[in-house]
């Protein structure tokens, strides 16, 4: 008991700095990094200039970006270091690390994007106060802590949700083909649950990657900000909730594990999801805002 106890901390440490450079070894991962690099760049270089309508909406629309870039690319890079981990555990033998301790140091391994998030964050900050949006976001009742809140739940919990989820289903799921089809169908689902339809306004925040505010209406021609109701700030509470619930049931598939204090653990933090989307359903904005300015000021 006592060896057990001093050895599997430091053995937790080596394999979590190992996966972290794994990770970092990804060329999908630098893929997504210098894309999103462009894309920031871009914004900054482009947000000094208004639409032809007036409006300049500086780095808010770009939140989703590293969801894309960061958390759908996390989805296949977490899937490949897992199976990774998995055949050098089989190799091992009888000496091999348990499951759930690999599974720790794959979850640890999620620092590596979201660095690389927080890097794009204070970028996207920067170019928010340097080129304020005009005419599209904040106005009232929102504020920028809405603003700022909301993309750094989106943009920032993102980058790790992604590979938490790819390290979830390839625990559970290892079947060829799976990893690809759950990144087709986050995608998907995120195009329906990002505020375009009426119908999923007050309850598409129980989707981890959805928008609180941008253009409607394009087909119309009318160039309108909508802002969706809801809490961002509760809505942070939750995706941190669901990725710890992502991580608990990775760690839960290992038969060797105690199962019965992860159950506790689980059942604990599933409560504080489930209190934190309805915060974040029934608090912040209660209905859809529309921002009755739709071009420059007469």
């Amino acid at each position: 008991m006592t060896t057990t106890t001093t050895t599997a901390p430091p053995v937790l440490g080596v394999l979590a700095r190992q996966e972290i450079r794994n990770y970092l070894r990804s060329k999908l991962f630098w893929v997504g990094v210098v894309l999103l690099a462009a894309m920031t760049v871009i914004t900054f270089v482009t947000s000094a200039q208004p639409w032809a309508n007036g409006m300049q909406p500086s780095s808010t629309l770009d939140d989703l970006t590293p969801a894309a870039l960061l958390g759908v690319f996390g989805i296949i890079i977490m899937a490949g270091l897992t199976k990774r981990s998995d055949r050098a555990a089989e190799a091992a033998g009888s000496v091999a690390v348990p499951e759930r301790t690999r599974t720790l140091a794959l979850a640890a391994a999620v620092v590596v994007p979201v660095m690389a998030a927080l890097v794009w964050y204070a970028a996207a900050v920067a170019t928010y106060f340097v080129h304020p949006p005009a005419l599209t976001v904040p106005f009232p009742p929102i504020g920028d802590g809405f603003v700022l809140t909301a993309m750094f739940a989106k943009g920032v919990v993102s980058a790790a949700s992604g590979p938490l989820l790819g390290l979830l289903v390839a625990r559970w799921l290892p079947r060829r083909g799976v990893i690809a089809l759950t990144a087709v169908l986050v995608v998907l689902v995120t195009i329906l649950l990002q505020g375009n339809f009426s119908s999923t306004w007050h309850w598409r925040v129980v989707w981890p990657w959805t928008h609180w505010y941008g253009p409607v209406g394009f087909n119309s021609g009318d160039d309108h900000w909508l802002v969706l109701p809801g809490s961002p700030q509760m809505w942070l509470v939750y995706l941190l909730a669901v990725c710890a619930l992502g991580v608990l049931a990775a760690v839960y598939h290992d038969p060797e594990s105690d199962r019965a204090r992860l159950r506790r653990l689980i059942a604990g933090v599933l409560v504080v999801a489930v209190v934190a989307v309805v915060l974040t359903m029934t608090l912040g904005v209660h209905e859809a805002v529309y921002n009755p300015v739709t071009g420059p000021p007469a």
